[in-house]
């Protein structure tokens, strides 16, 4: 109950202070009225659609470690799994798993998978879908950050370039209770997003 509590302290205020960042900003006219009334308006739904998530959730079974091991395949890309953890955060009651794929070039890619079921579980996930549902993109001179949508599900996606060496990173959450982070090195984004294709999704309940 404590961990609920906290996290619902934490996105509100998260929703407070946009709320003050928006009455910063904007001052006066109709314009202005409309778009703080929009600002607060998604916020709230947000926050009824994170309440709501937590509450069918907290009270589902954790996957076991043998299920979520059978997730992660031994080949990602063509890459063979080097490492494969499971369970690391029992003690906060999370059921969780990690692989790590990698080749001869210095080609890698890093799995992370959270359950969301259960109470801490739930707030994590929950939190994260909050953050999906809010557009945003962001480019600099190695590359970009934004929020889009791979196979129908809201994920936020990165890609940047140092030299020769390319990185990219996905966040998103499978089936609206596994919160499912994608990290590789030597790929570009639209590569990495074919590790999706090749994780057994069908053993995530």
């Amino acid at each position: 109950m404590k961990k609920l509590m906290l996290a619902t302290a934490v996105l509100m205020l998260v929703a407070c202070s946009k709320e003050e960042k928006v009455k910063e900003e904007k001052t006066g006219g109709l314009s202005d009225l409309i778009s703080t009334a929009k600002n607060y308006s998604t916020i709230n739904n947000s926050l009824q659609d994170v309440n709501k998530n937590i509450e069918n959730l907290k009270n589902l079974i954790p996957l076991t470690n043998e299920e979520l091991k059978a997730v992660l395949p031994e080949q990602l890309l063509g890459l063979k799994r080097k490492e494969l953890s499971v369970g690391d955060n029992a003690m906060m009651n999370l059921s969780t798993a990690e692989a790590k794929y990698a080749d001869e070039d210095n080609k890698r890619i890093k799995v992370e998978i959270v359950d969301g079921a259960g109470e801490t579980g739930s707030a994590m996930v929950s939190i994260m879908v909050m953050g999906l549902n809010v557009n945003k993109e962001k480019t600099t001179e190695s590359g970009f950050e934004k929020s889009t949508e791979i196979n129908g599900v809201k994920s936020i996606v990165s890609e940047n370039k140092y030299g020769d060496n390319i990185k990219s990173k996905i966040q998103t959450v499978v089936k609206n209770r596994y919160l499912v982070t994608l990290e590789g090195e030597g790929f570009t984004y639209e590569e990495l997003k074919n590790t999706l294709g090749e994780l057994n999704n069908s053993a995530l309940k």
